[in-house]
């Protein structure tokens, strides 16, 4: 059940699982686990987990990519190709939030920083929409390497935090490239 703001999400009912579903989960929270930067024994947050949090949090709700997009819309690409862009990462964030819904799946209990999401964590919205992000911004400007690497450090970043656990992004990676090259590339090509 999700609770209200940025509490954590209560682990839902669910079904013991057994064989090859158990065998993933494990896997995925062993790999978390690993890649996950740990607290201070005072508790407090490494300095440079400070600036990987704002990095990790320009990707929120798709924000950053929208301002890109404006950016691009006004000083490049036009408008209509910088509003169709922002217009599939938000209907990414859309479908990814349906998505979630499905699943429920609760967030790492552990996190490098105090801050927890209020929504679940299957699959990374944050990843999702920085994978049609980078497809969009490489069709508007060019230079794809510095979007696909953007976007893989953000989906990076999430794990380290202990916002979603490595499971969560890759599949958040898997349905924002799907749709990012084969939906939102070719429609913000389309209207250009």
């Amino acid at each position: 059940m999700q609770s209200v703001g940025d509490g954590p999400i209560a682990e839902p009912p669910a079904r013991p699982r057994t064989g090859l579903l158990a065998a993933l989960g494990h896997v995925d929270h062993q790999l978390t686990d690993r890649i996950l930067v740990k607290a201070r024994l005072d508790g407090t947050p490494k300095p440079w987990v400070v600036y990987l949090r704002r990095f990790s949090e320009a990707g929120s709700y798709g924000v950053g990519w929208v301002v890109l997009f404006a950016i691009v819309g006004i000083f490049g690409a036009g408008l209509l190709q910088g509003a169709v862009a922002a217009a599939c990462v938000i209907a990414m964030l859309l479908l990814n939030t349906l998505i979630k819904g499905r699943f429920k799946r609760p967030r790492p209990l552990q996190r490098a920083i105090e801050h927890a999401p209020g929504s679940y964590s299957f699959p990374s919205a944050h990843t999702s929409m920085a994978m049609v992000g980078a497809a969009t911004m490489s069709e508007l400007v060019g230079v794809p390497i510095v979007w696909w690497l953007v976007a893989a450090g953000l989906g990076w970043s999430r794990v380290m935090l202990g916002m979603h656990f490595l499971g969560d992004v890759v599949a958040g990676a898997a349905l924002g490239l799907a749709l990012g090259l084969l939906v939102a590339a070719p429609l913000v090509h389309a209207v250009g």
